[in-house]
């Protein structure tokens, strides 16, 4: 489905990784940034965001406000922790709290389900009409 046709929120969304994943490698930003993302859901506070990554690319570090999870849909990564290198395969899930997120790096074209819990200022409340 079209990214701008889309609900982003409602009482149940279902999505299909795969095609999504599709998708997203056919996308000009991957063919030419190495990543492209969407994001699926979207409520309260609430994120749910799909990327794919070609091998090799980086996303650098920041600083994550809010909990997280990456969910390693196809592939593999690489990210750095205060506790060293780290290595997260198809199939496994990451959690972590407020901080700082280190370089994950795809080490083969990958795809990750991020959800995002957002606090605090990266908060912003639904209007209800």
């Amino acid at each position: 489905m079209s990214s701008i046709n889309r609900p982003l929120s409602g009482p149940m969304l279902t999505f299909r990784l795969r095609e999504a994943i599709e998708e997203l490698r056919r996308e000009e930003d991957l063919r030419h940034g190495g990543r492209a993302g969407r994001t699926l859901a979207k409520a309260g506070r609430m994120r749910l965001v799909l990327v794919a990554m070609d091998e090799g690319n980086v996303i650098g570090t920041h600083q994550a406000d809010s909990p997280l999870t990456i969910h390693v849909i196809e592939g593999n990564i690489e990210y750095r922790s205060d506790d060293g290198e780290h290595r997260l395969r198809e199939g496994e899930v990451l959690f972590f709290g407020p901080g700082h997120a280190h370089d994950i790096t795809a080490t083969q074209p990958s795809a990750l389900l991020i959800t995002i819990s957002a606090i605090g200022d990266d908060y912003e409340p639904e209007t209800l009409p």
